[in-house]
């Protein structure tokens, strides 16, 4: 008779599965030489700040599930981003593959936010129940003289 408890109790404990979940970051880097801000919309109070040769974490809420995590930066909403280098010359990325006037990247663009390719994307499973995705981007001197010209 006492048997029949304990195997109940282990049946409930071998049907218990621990709950999948991945972590998602964001990494921005500035290695562009100059500062760089960037305005995901045109308010600026919106306004993301980062020095020369600075980089900036962001972490998210976690996902249920092992997920592939995000694709693009979370800022890129399908709206222009607005990048200023050195408080003067600037550069949008733009989520369509229209022409417009100044500087910009379009979304098929190797440089645009809106490209998977221009992200660096590191999937680590840091246990059987557990994943963490960093996504990065990194500013280069060559989207600076991009936005110069």
């Amino acid at each position: 008779m006492k048997l029949i408890p304990l195997f109940l109790i282990l049946i409930l404990l071998l049907s218990c599965k621990k709950e999948e979940t991945t972590h998602n970051k964001f990494n921005l880097l500035n290695n562009s030489g100059v500062v760089v801000k960037v305005l995901p919309t045109s308010s600026m109070t919106d306004t993301l700040l980062l020095a020369n040769n600075a980089s900036k974490e962001f972490e998210f809420p976690v996902e249920r599930g092992l997920g592939t995590g995000d694709n693009y930066a979370f800022f890129a909403d399908s709206k222009p981003v607005i990048v200023v280098f050195n408080n003067s010359d600037t550069i949008i990325h733009y989520f369509d593959t229209l022409t417009h006037t100044g500087r910009y990247y379009k979304s098929n663009s190797p440089r645009s936010f809106y490209n998977t390719s221009s992200y660096g994307k590191d999937m680590v499973n840091n246990s059987k129940y557990t994943r963490t995705v960093t996504l990065k981007y990194t500013f280069t001197a060559q989207d600076y003289l991009d936005a110069k010209k």
